[in-house]
């Protein structure tokens, strides 16, 4: 009975041995949670946090701790419930970079908000930071934090995650030194007041599968050397104020499914080989100067579903290579220069249920029969194109229908068939087996419309 006894008394002096912290380490943790949070008075309600850990904190024995059986902090998440909250004069703590040196995830989301109290994004000297084992590091949705992206970021190289997004008065250039974190996979500096280049030293980044530098202010041309991200799955510049063409290594990037380039300078044509990206599902690029016809090369990208190229100044004809879009389920083409009539083989796409393609040139009747009708109801938008009609067909089964016909040639020049009016502009508003749909244009005139298609 004895020796059971000591051998009890002895597992639990090893089970608090575990559950020990070094001093140091937990007098750093209690300055970081004081700067930050006052949900709870740390000090005397969690006085052996890893022993107790709370949501949001996480400890695990390091590498090389074993026979002092300590406990190291490895995880820090402020700002989302249940994690804890954010006091209104939270400030941002350089010290959790340099005393926690065993720290791999931390996270700071919705902390800084209180527009009395701005604090600053300072990191400490990078001298400092050079044992840190940092691998994610997010954050975001602050917009009281401040100051400039810091260089010393660099330093940080075990990061494989970077994310510092939706933080308004984050400003300055890129470090050119994010390239030397080779082991990043995912870095997002979305949603800032970033300015400056693209810096070309983010090719160096092997392993990105992400890239999201969106809605900064970003200037400049992008890197020749993008395509070299031969991982890169998702890339999104949009909506800065890029300039320049699109890269020709951008056709490099096999792997890519996400690519967004929209609301920025870009002009020119597309680059050749841009069917090498078998992989591509969004290719979003409305808004940008390109002046130029539209690519057929866009028809050889078997998996794309969405393809926005609005108000971009393209011209000529839609390509009939669109056609051969089978995974298509968006197509906005509105507010361009586009000419011609609407290819039939659109028509094919069974699985669009989004078609824009309002405010262009287009001509001649309208190739959609009533299935096509039914499936994009209100999400069809031809308004704007003058050429358009209805051909006989769509209106010579109508029900109280009072639209001008295209003339018995099959129009394209918008004529009206006999006993039409001519004049201002008109809207076509229908339903087909109660879907409704929209036509706008001055080839078609409505008192009143409905149409009903079997």
């Amino acid at each position: 009975m004895a020796a059971s006894v000591a051998v009890f008394v002895c597992l639990l002096s090893v089970a608090a041995a575990a559950a020990s912290m070094d001093p140091a380490e937990r007098e750093s943790l209690f300055l970081v949670m004081e700067a930050v949070s006052s949900d709870r008075d740390w000090r005397s309600e969690s006085p052996d946090p890893c022993g107790a850990p709370w949501p949001g904190l996480e400890c695990k024995p390091a590498a090389g701790d074993a026979a002092a059986a300590l406990l190291r902090v490895t995880r820090l998440d402020f700002g989302v419930e249940p994690n804890p909250s954010c006091k209104d004069t939270a400030a941002f703590p350089p010290l959790v970079f340099s005393s926690l040196s065993h720290l791999q995830s931390l996270f700071f989301v919705g902390c800084f908000k209180n527009p009395a109290a701005n604090t600053s994004l300072v990191l400490p000297p990078a001298a400092n930071l050079s044992t840190s084992s940092l691998q994610q590091l997010s954050i975001r949705a602050n917009p009281s934090l401040s100051g400039v992206m810091p260089p010393q970021l660099a330093t940080l190289r075990s990061l494989q995650v970077l994310t510092i997004s939706q933080n308004g008065l984050i400003r300055g250039e890129i470090p050119q030194g994010i390239g030397e974190l080779t082991s990043l996979v995912h870095l997002d500096l979305s949603y800032n007041s970033l300015t400056g280049p693209v810096p070309s030293e983010i090719s160096e980044l092997k392993s990105l599968v992400g890239l999201d530098l969106s809605y900064n202010s970003l200037s400049g041309a992008i890197p020749s050397r993008i395509g070299e991200l031969r991982q890169l799955q998702k890339l999104d510049l949009s909506s800065n104020n890029l300039t320049g063409g699109i890269p020709v290594s951008i056709a490099n990037l096999s792997s890519l499914t996400f690519l967004a380039l929209s609301s920025n300078g870009l002009s020119g044509h597309f680059p050749p080989g841009l069917s090498g990206l078998r992989n591509l599902q969004y290719l979003i690029m409305d808004n940008n100067p390109m002046n130029v016809p539209l690519p057929s090369e866009l028809g050889g990208l078997p998996r794309l579903q969405e393809l926005r190229l609005a108000g971009s100044g393209y011209s000529g004809q839609i390509p009939a290579a669109f056609g051969q879009l089978a995974s298509l389920t968006t197509l906005s083409l509105e507010d361009n220069n586009l000419t011609g009539e609407i290819p039939p083989v659109l028509t094919r796409l069974t699985r669009m249920y989004h078609l824009n393609l309002s405010n262009n040139g287009l001509g001649g009747a309208v190739p959609f029969d009533g299935a096509f009708l039914r499936r994009l109801g209100q999400n069809l938008d031809l308004s704007g194109n003058a050429g358009l009609c209805l051909d006989d067909r769509m209106v010579v089964r109508g029900v109280g229908v009072g639209v001008g016909a295209c003339h018995a040639g099959g129009g394209g020049d918008g004529s009206l068939a006999p006993g039409g009016v001519t004049g201002a502009a008109a809207t076509v508003r229908g339903s087909v087996d109660g879907y409704p749909f929209r036509l706008l244009g001055h080839a078609c005139l409505v008192v009143a419309c409905l149409v009903s298609l079997n």
